[in-house]
This record gives structure tokens, C-alpha cells and sequence, in this order.
């Protein structure tokens, strides 16, 4: 949150229309939904969850307005209910309105993403928030099917569940940032 008054006051009025353009003219699915219309209609992309969602946080902390928080909380809902396979515990990096059978590809970067966004969002949701436990046990089951397909080298392979792809260096960074965070906090037991 901006300190500065003169610098919240230079700010406030980008941060505003930012935050309206998420809120209110972003494309979205039917049941509300972000989404693209590219490269094909209808689209999510992991990616998006990361790119709106801590924005949407750090509007309700800004303002203290709780719509902020709730409507990040309904759309990582969203996302997770069509992107999270919880066998894999992993998100897949694309969905497609319509496609079926729906392939998961589980791109290493996107479940950084993913990762991450719920670490911004515990960060700044309160302590007994709605809500707040399920992204936090979404946290600790997303971290455990990623513990669970790390490299011998420590680090993830591009396509996480296909040892034959290329090892990642920054969705491992995503990962070691958000693992020593979320343990840090006391989310995740070290």
C-alpha cells in the first residue's frame, strides 16, 4: 500500500482505472469468469490468474473495500475448479471453452504462476476471511504435487510431469520463492 501521500495521490488515479478495467471491462465467460477471446474463443490461461488476481488484492488492501477481495477469491475459484487436477495436484496451463476430451499440459512457469497467486493472496487477505481457508489448503495441496516431481538437481522440469523436457530455472525460482514465503508464514511445514 502507498505510504506516500503525495505519491498515493499521483498514483491513485492509474491504479483506479487499472483496477476498473479488470473489474468491469475485462472479457469474462458467462458465470463471470476473466478470459480471452484469443487464440480461440473463450479461453483461460493460468498465466491471467497471476496477471489480475494479486491487482484485485492489493485493491481491497488499498482501499479496504472487501468486493475487491471477494471477487478475487471468486475467480481463483473459477480458475481452480476448471484448471486444477487434483489427482496431479497441478494446474494445466490452458482451458478451452467446449473442448472435449480437455488435454493438460502442466507447464512448469504456469504452476508458478498459480503458485504465486495464492501466496499474494494469502498475503494480503485477513487473517479469518472467507475463503482464506480454501486457498490456503489449495496451497499446501499444489505444493505437495509439486514436491512431488522435483529433479534430483533440485530444480523442475519444463513440462512438470515429463522427465524428457528441459529443466526450468525460473518457474523453480517461482517455486523456491514461494515455498520459503509460504513457510515463513507458517502455511506450509518445512
Amino acid at each position: 500500500v502507498l505510504a506516500d501521500p503525495a505519491l498515493k495521490a499521483k498514483m491513485r488515479p492509474i491504479i483506479d482505472n487499472d483496477i476498473n478495467y479488470i473489474m468491469t471491462k475485462e472479457y469474462r465467460l458467462k458465470d463471470g469468469t476473466l478470459a480471452r477471446n484469443r487464440p480461440l474463443p473463450n479461453t483461460l490461461w493460468l498465466d491471467d490468474l497471476y496477471m489480475s488476481l494479486p491487482a484485485i488484492m492489493q485493491a481491497g488492501e488499498l482501499t479496504g473495500d472487501k468486493k475487491y477481495f471477494n471477487e478475487a477469491l471468486k475467480q481463483y475459484g473459477l480458475f481452480s475448479k476448471r484448471m486444477f487436477n487434483h489427482e496431479k495436484g497441478l494446474y494445466m496451463h490452458g482451458w478451452v471453452q467446449g473442448m472435449e476430451p480437455h488435454p493438460q499440459f502442466h507447464w512448469a512457469r504456469a504452476n508458478g504462476w498459480g503458485l504465486l497467486t495464492k501466496v499474494e493472496i494469502l498475503d494480503a487477505l485477513p487473517a479469518n476471511y472467507p475463503g482464506r481457508a480454501y486457498v490456503l489448503s489449495m496451497l499446501r495441496e499444489h505444493a505437495a504435487g509439486l514436491a512431488r516431481l522435483q529433479d534430483k538437481t533440485g530444480f523442475w522440469h519444463q513440462s512438470l510431469d515429463r522427465n524428457d523436457s528441459y529443466l526450468e530455472t525460473s518457474a523453480t525460482a517461482i517455486y523456491a520463492y514461494c515455498t520459503a514465503r509460504a513457510i515463513d508464514k507458517g502455511w506450509l511445514d518445512a
